[in-house]
């Protein structure tokens, strides 16, 4: 095995590595931008047929794939691989084993499900795609390739997606499932800075900055110091919060295959809109509190996107955006924000140690950035029960290292029952898999909790996926038969 798959020699370099403006000319865009002008999307899973026939279409689907460089236009393309893709693209044995173990064995493994909180509903055999029932790797139903599809309106989208699909089915693919996200700007904030989620919170803030991508720029001392993160988290090649090169992928022939890739994690996730609402308010009833801060206590931020540790007795449309906040400093106890609440799990920013300042880097070292969209109707504010159509949210998580970062949030932060010297308790929105959980609201002079959480999130398809360089498509398109 290479040392760019071990990670031992290659990862050990007398000079700092980090990328220029090349590399976002070779990064596809998904990594740098949520493409929020592309109001319309298409997510298509595809399935390798002709082997030969699909490396020549990703030789020339290359040349239109949207980089980081680029600015949104008029329509953005992107595209993706699972290791059983590769596999059939016609990768051998001892090149798929310079990727790492969590790709190559998949998101369904056995233990990986267990550790991911994949089970009662959620568990792979009950998922639309991207399951147990599906994996066989040429079967009807196997997912080797994620085609993201982005434009403006809709008349754009269905021209881009008629085009793009009549391209990869004469280049020896076929659409396995296609999944229409809900388009933007969907419900959004009064004041239209946020997208809003189906339970009806602002979603998109606090996401991490890469460095030396320019986005990092012009960001103050403490806002740097929470948010900026060393490039080689989100991309293959460059130095990561370790200081050390992250591990590429390697083909024959081809040693530098990987840099410029990073790995998708997608997972659709179903959302129970109205048992969120029934339940608060019964809890909320129950427990003598109002519902709207029951709920935000649960989520961690009021409806408008404020976070709790700033306003922790009424929602503050004005402090939306606001990422400027500390636990360690403004909420040692969990008083404002519960430590089981969700965006505290997601991110404990610097209050999981006795010093601020190692946790916050600690923290900092399993960031992922977030791309997905939501999908299905939204629930009328006064309904109360299902209205038959499902909706929820296409999970699209950036990370160069799917274990130390993803899979670590998922399993040590979202699902562990002893986050923060709690007991018993998981994430209140996407934790509780199979039911019955408790949340604890910290409270003077006596705490609450909040039981019998039903699972109000429901994993239907998913999968990981390689999002190689612009030059590593070129590279898989001239590989010979």
């Amino acid at each position: 095995m290479t040392a760019a798959a071990t990670g031992t020699a290659m990862s050990r370099k007398p000079a700092e590595v980090r990328p220029d403006a090349t590399t976002w000319a070779d990064v596809q865009g998904l990594v740098m931008s949520g493409y929020s002008t592309m109001h319309q999307a298409r997510y298509l899973l595809l399935r390798v047929d002709e082997p030969s026939a699909a490396r020549a279409w990703i030789g020339e689907l290359a040349g239109r794939v949207t980089s980081g460089a680029a600015p949104e236009t008029e329509r953005c393309i992107n595209v993706a691989f699972t290791a059983p893709g590769l596999r059939a693209l016609g990768l051998e044995t001892s090149e798929l084993q310079t990727f790492p173990a969590p790709f190559t064995e998949g998101m369904t493994a056995t233990h990986r499900r267990r550790s991911l909180g994949d089970l009662g509903p959620s568990d792979p055999t009950e998922w639309y795609w991207g399951g147990t029932a599906h994996d066989a790797e040429a079967g009807a139903h196997a997912v080797h390739v994620l085609l993201l599809l982005f434009a403006p309106d809709a008349t754009a989208i269905a021209a881009l997606e008629a085009a793009e699909t009549a391209l990869l089915t004469a280049g020896g693919l076929s659409v396995v499932r296609e999944i229409v996200p809900e388009p933007l700007p969907g419900q959004q904030t009064p004041d239209g800075k946020f997208g809003v989620e189906h339970f009806g919170f602002a979603d998109g803030m606090s996401q991490p900055v890469i460095r030396d991508s320019g986005q990092d720029e012009g960001l103050g001392w403490d806002e740097a110091r929470r948010s900026v993160i060393a490039a080689g988290e989100f991309v293959l090649g460059y130095d990561n919060g370790y200081a050390k090169l992250t591990p590429w992928p390697q083909l024959t022939g081809a040693e530098r295959f990987g840099v410029n890739g990073t790995f998708l994690v997608v997972r659709q996730l179903a959302q129970d809109v109205a048992g969120f609402r029934t339940h608060v308010e019964s809890e909320a009833a129950r427990l003598s509190e109002d519902p709207e801060r029951l709920a935000a206590k649960l989520v961690g931020r009021w409806r408008s996107g404020a976070p709790l540790v700033l306003t922790d007795d009424r929602d503050d449309p004005d402090l939306d955006v606001s990422n400027d906040f500390s636990y360690a400093e403004l909420d040692p106890d969990g008083r404002r924000c519960p430590f089981g609440s969700h965006i505290r799990r997601a991110n404990p920013r610097d209050s999981l140690l006795d010093d601020p300042v190692e946790a916050l880097k600690l923290a900092n070292l399993h960031r992922i950035i977030r791309r997905g969209r939501v999908f299905g109707p939204g629930l009328p504010d006064d309904a109360r029960t299902d209205d038959g159509h499902e909706r929820g949210l296409v999970f699209v998580a950036v990370n160069a290292n799917i274990e130390r970062q993803f899979e670590f949030v998922q399993h040590s932060w979202i699902a562990n029952p002893t986050f923060a010297g709690l007991a018993e308790e998981q994430d209140p929105m996407v934790g509780n898999p199979t039911g019955g959980g408790t949340f604890t609201v910290q409270a003077r002079p006596l705490r609450k909790k909040v039981t019998d959480l039903p699972s109000f999130v429901t994993v239907r398809g998913g999968a990981y996926f390689f999002l190689p360089g612009i030059t590593a498509l070129r590279t898989l398109g001239a590989r010979p038969a």
